[in-house]
């Protein structure tokens, strides 16, 4: 198995977005509403942490800043996206919530 496991958006980022279905899962599978970021298994790190935890000096953390960004919004039009098809399909079983 993989020791350690990287993750693109926290999930703020997620909840602030509406998506917050691995909340809700996590929630009614097993009563909490996070996971350990270590445990017995593997530890989590948060990709987006990293590269603000990068020094100045770097000479590419300018560059992930900009990706970083690009992301988010491509992420912010497809939450978009989401949430309009979700209104107007309502008889989609995939839509949780």
């Amino acid at each position: 198995g993989f020791t350690r496991v990287y993750y693109f958006f926290p999930y703020t980022i997620t909840s602030q977005q509406g998506i917050p279905h691995d909340i809700q899962t996590m929630h009614e599978l097993w009563g909490v509403t996070s996971y350990r970021k270590q445990n017995k298994y593997c530890s989590s790190t948060c990709i987006m942490d990293l590269i603000n935890d990068l020094d100045d000096s770097c000479e590419e953390k300018q560059e992930l800043l900009d990706l970083q960004n690009q992301l988010m919004e491509q992420y912010e039009a497809l939450s978009s996206q989401y949430h309009e098809e979700k209104k107007n399909n309502a008889n989609n079983s995939l839509v949780l919530g």
